[in-house]
């Protein structure tokens, strides 16, 4: 059963989706795992979020399509966006990048990320091997 079979439909179109159903999924490349949380299938199509703990190096990048919404859930890690110095992120903070900007991510982190619209396959653009 998927994670989405698991679903509990709520009042007016909501969908309460567990945690604990969703699948871990490895970007070794990318220093990550992640889950899915929703995205452009889901009733809110124009949004995608994503929980991922990150150990390693994110390898630079950026998205033209979407704005990107960072929660740092365990901070402890570094960002560095554009040209900047990397900046050290603590519990709570919160990282807005509009489109087009590109940035860098550095563990140990845990963060919610959401886009809108949301994420699509091929969205991320990346600038390092």
């Amino acid at each position: 059963m998927t994670a989405r079979e698991r679903d509990v439909a709520l009042p007016g179109g909501a969908v309460l989706r567990r945690f604990a159903d969703l699948p871990e999924v490895a970007e070794p490349a990318n220093g990550l795992v992640l889950r899915g949380l929703v995205d452009a299938a889901d009733p809110a199509g124009d949004l995608s979020a994503t929980w991922v703990r990150l150990e390693g190096h994110h390898r630079r990048l950026r998205t033209d399509a979407s704005a990107r919404l960072y929660v740092v859930l365990r901070g402890g890690g570094t960002i560095g966006v554009g040209d900047a110095d990397p900046v050290v992120l603590a519990d709570g903070d919160v990282v807005l990048l509009p489109p087009g900007t590109p940035y860098d991510l550095d563990g140990p982190l845990t963060y919610l990320v959401m886009n809108r619209p949301a994420y699509r396959d091929g969205d991320d653009v990346y600038l390092e091997d």
